[in-house]
């Protein structure tokens, strides 16, 4: 085909009926056809993949001919001058050459409903109410082809579909559609396209569509179609309508990076006993009340252990506590978030935190007295114990709390009253549990009885504050350096940071039977040498500083780094300070079936010593899953998909990687006041 020949072109629907829908108010979701009285079905995006078109092969005419509101204006009333009759619903194909010349063909279609073009939602195949026409045979083309431009873009050069159309010998009136599938190695068997459709796919309770990009390894899958362009933009469409936005995640002006004391939290958070020697192990704690004896640090349903240090040389520790207190813990939190609660709403500076299920705020942070929305649960209280003995505990009420944008009603609050010396001093408002309801401390009457309260999101949920289709919380952690970037969503996933990210969304089913984020995680990799870990689980946790792995994936990491030795001084991996970026090695862990690689930079936690930093990632201990912190967190957009009950990420690896730990953020936000106010 000639230069002369080569044209590109878009096909859309013509329809008077679509004149009615700025009037109609139930599709107001329409967007373009809602604000715009056109004939036209999306010819703003169609208008969109013409230019879009245009400017990656240059052509100078067609970009100044469509380009803004005249462009727009010249396509509709070049298109519609050239339907036979105005009357009756048309396919209309509009072709351009290079020199911008619009050629227009249309053809009679029979009529529709507009709820069937503008749905709010694609309902699951097993309890669709649509009327059901005549169906698609839908085939295969296992010869496949290499995505290219022509692929990519809708253009005359279309030999490769109907060459797929020809192999599976399917005529131009016949109600069949082929797939294209990706022909190359690495993405071999994966499907690209239609050969005249987009097609959708009901996947773990999810309709999905093929990605569609360009990046670093070239095209990859079909076509940007303008319906499929529709259908992702309807969800941040949503979150707009509802008013939802992010929470900024406030570097925490009084977290000090410290390697042994973030060990020593986690041990104490999770009462887990070291496999390795150093000052500080676990014992159990001879609580002074029955509740005590159910929780550890943070809520979780297992034995309460009391931090202890100076371990004699056969490795059993003397019997005086350790110096890890809940000033200490409360140091070891990077992230606040800003809330309201009650009325008028009362901010507060809170760890959000996915390894547990309480939200309680101290009294000085939430007066009570001072919301006319806050009601008393009656014989309801909490406690919470820390490894070094220190206490928090209080009564529970309701309240109205906002999140990002959300008002949920009737939230449990807990509200502290009496506290140890050592934890009044933090200077955290409080915490907003973001695991499952069960490992929730709430007790009802004298004996204790559990009585768990409804998370945020279960509120959330039952309430729809948030969409029914996206009953999801995602994460996105920076160094402290980005100050500014750091945030939680409720009800929304950023698409603009998954499509950054080059990646589609990877997805790992989730057991919540111990109240956890937890999903498999069966390897690791050190420098292209895969780790396996046959049976192995994690779990995502926002409170956790470290990422704790198996001692056997902590000794393939650290004997791929010139210098690195394990330190039972400071109970952990240390790396030599001469160490250069270049010298780290590539070292990642699964999530369900896809390893996310860690960035170098967050290898290393903070300096240990005059010659040594302290490593990100150390040892697991005893525990029998890892525990995948803000090490791991920060190299990933994170996906907490409550509603359909998995965990899904895409890779966020900032562009420079900067191996000196940061300082202690500096901030003028109120973050080390814990009230929320400057």
């Amino acid at each position: 085909m000639s230069s002369q020949e080569f044209q590109i072109f878009t096909t859309l629907r013509y329809d008077p009926a679509l004149l009615t829908v700025p009037t109609s108010p139930s599709l107001a979701h329409a967007g373009f056809n809602y604000t715009t009285p056109c004939p036209l079905y999306m010819l703003d995006f169609h208008r969109d993949r013409l230019v879009n078109a245009a400017i990656h092969w240059n052509w100078q005419s067609v970009i100044t001919c469509l380009s803004g509101p005249a462009g727009l204006s010249h396509l509709s009333s070049t298109i519609t001058s050239q339907i036979p009759d105005l009357s009756l619903p048309h396919r209309v194909r509009a072709s351009l050459s290079s020199s911008g010349h619009i050629t227009i063909t249309a053809a009679q279609i029979p009529p529709t409903s507009l709820s069937k073009l503008f749905p709010e939602s694609l309902p699951p195949p097993e309890t669709s109410t649509t009327p059901q026409e005549e169906e698609f045979q839908v085939l295969v083309d296992a010869e496949g082809i290499n995505p290219s431009e022509y692929s990519h873009y809708k253009t005359t050069r279309r030999e490769m579909y109907d060459a797929a159309r020809k192999r599976k010998e399917i005529g131009l009136k016949d109600r069949k559609e082929v797939l294209i599938i990706d022909a190359r190695g690495g993405n071999g068997g994966e499907v690209m396209e239609g050969s005249i459709t987009t097609p959708y796919f009901w996947r773990e309770r999810r309709w999905v569509t093929p990605s569609v990009r360009e990046d670093k390894e070239g095209w990859q899958g079909g076509q940007n179609g303008t319906s499929r362009r529709w259908a992702l933009e309807r969800q941040q469409k949503i979150q707009a309508e509802l008013g939802l936005r992010k929470v900024p995640a406030i570097p925490n002006s009084k977290f000090v990076r410290h390697g042994t004391k973030a060990y020593r939290s986690a041990m104490a958070r999770y009462g887990f006993k070291p496999t390795q020697p150093g000052p500080y192990s676990m014992g159990p704690i001879q609580a002074d009340h029955e509740n005590f004896s159910w929780y550890n640090t943070k809520g979780a349903a297992h034995s309460l252990w009391r931090l202890l240090s100076n371990q004699k040389d056969d490795g059993k520790p003397e019997d005086k506590p350790g110096e890890v207190d809940a000033q200490d813990q409360q140091y070891d939190t990077e992230y606040l978030c800003e809330v309201s609660i009650g009325t008028p709403p009362q901010k507060a500076l809170l760890d959000f935190d996915t390894g547990s299920a309480d939200l309680w705020v101290r009294p000085e942070v939430f007066k009570n007295g001072r919301s006319s929305t806050f009601q008393l649960l009656k014989d309801k209280s909490w406690t919470i114990q820390y490894g070094d003995g220190s206490k928090a505990s209080g009564f529970v009420g309701s309240d109205l709390l906002e999140i990002g944008g959300l008002k949920i009603k009737d939230q449990a609050i807990e509200v502290a009253k009496e506290v140890s010396s050592q934890f009044s001093q933090g200077k955290i408002g409080g915490l907003l549990g973001l695991a499952f309801k069960q490992i929730n401390t709430v007790t009802t009457g004298s004996l204790g009885k559990r009585d768990p309260q409804p998370t945020p999101v279960d509120n959330m949920i039952t309430q729809e504050d948030i969409p029914k289709d996206a009953e999801l919380f995602t994460t996105a952690f920076y160094s402290s350096r980005d100050k500014e970037k750091s945030f939680y969503t409720f009800g929304w996933i950023d698409q603009d940071l998954v499509k950054e990210s080059g990646d589609e969304i990877a997805w790992a089913p989730i057991d919540n039977s111990q109240g956890f984020w937890m999903f498999k995680s069966e390897s690791a990799t050190v420098n292209g040498n895969k780790v396996a870990i046959s049976g192995n689980h994690a779990i995502a946790d926002t409170g956790t500083t470290l990422a704790l792995v198996s001692d056997k994936v902590c000794e393939a990491l650290y004997k791929d780094i010139k210098g690195a030795s394990y330190s039972k001084e400071y109970q952990g991996w240390v790396i030599p300070k001469t160490t250069t970026v270049e010298e780290l090695p590539d070292f990642s862990v699964a999530v369900g079936d896809k390893e996310f690689v860690i960035q170098k930079e967050d290898l290393i936690l903070a300096e240990a010593d005059s010659e040594n930093y302290y490593g990100g990632v150390q040892s697991r201990g005893e525990m029998s899953f890892d525990i995948l912190g803000d090490t791991f967190l920060k190299s990933i957009y994170a996906i907490f998909d409550q509603g359909n009950s998995r965990f899904g990420a895409v890779p966020k690896i900032e562009k420079t990687q900067n191996i000196t730990p940061a300082t202690a953020p500096e901030s003028s936000d109120g973050a080390d006041e814990g009230n929320g106010k400057k």
